[in-house]
């Protein structure tokens, strides 16, 4: 690949990628390569979809990759199932999350049509050939198709609306699913609403170097089983 084609040149991307999986206590093995070459596609195809507002290769690797490896060190290590990402966007948090718990298959939920389209090319490229991309607004179950396995993990980052969706897709979670949020001290206020009585909070992980913004982990209340 030549510079002109790789927006990381000159960077240690897949090293640096291991390297920051490894500080959040996670081996990808060979699978940083693939996250690598995902991470080259998001720029590549940034300046016509609007992907990313970070560009800077070390930013870019904190804000996409690290903080998706910080929630994922908040997972069960042998959580296996679907993992649907909401509002995916980039990618980001499913991918690395996917890499990180290699027995979870990535769903990836995106309304725009470009971006979908991106995020089924960005799949193939980066070796998830059990990943699938849901193109369409998600508001509710009834929303998808039928899932094939059980929905172990509902990861949120930037999307719009979670407050009310998350609970709206308590019914077909795995009685072992967990939550990942990522957001501010809002939730705070959110999750004392009586409908965020469905889940339980078990812990929040702040982000580094960011100031009030955390990842939050959340599993199915046993007060509704």
């Amino acid at each position: 690949m030549s510079s002109f084609d790789d927006p990381f040149a000159g960077f240690p991307l897949e090293a640096a990628i291991s390297k920051r999986g490894a500080a959040a206590g996670i081996d990808l093995g060979d699978r940083a390569a693939g996250l690598a070459a995902h991470a080259r596609a998001v720029l590549r195809a940034d300046p016509r979809l609007h992907l990313t507002a970070v560009t800077d290769p070390a930013q870019f690797l904190e804000r996409h990759l690290g903080e998706s490896f910080e929630g994922a060190a908040l997972l069960d290590p042998g959580a296996a199932g679907i993992l649907l990402d909401l509002g995916s966007g980039n990618g980001y948090p499913g991918l690395p999350l996917a890499a990180a718990r290699a027995l979870l298959r990535p769903l990836l939920a995106e309304a725009s049509v470009r971006k979908a389209e991106f995020l089924r090319g960005a799949l193939a490229e980066a070796g998830f050939a059990d990943g699938r991309v849901f193109e369409g607004q998600l508001q509710r179950p009834s929303d998808l198709p039928p899932l094939e396995g059980p929905l172990r993990v509902v990861a949120a980052r930037a999307a719009g609306g979670w407050e009310r969706v998350l609970p709206r897709l308590h019914s077909i979670l795995s009685g072992d699913g967990e939550i990942l949020l990522w957001a501010g001290e809002e939730v705070e206020a959110v999750r004392r609403r009586e409908v965020w009585r469905r889940f339980e909070l078990v812990e929040r992980r702040p982000l580094p170097g960011r100031e009030r913004s955390w990842v939050w982990k959340f599993n199915i209340s046993p007060r509704v089983w």
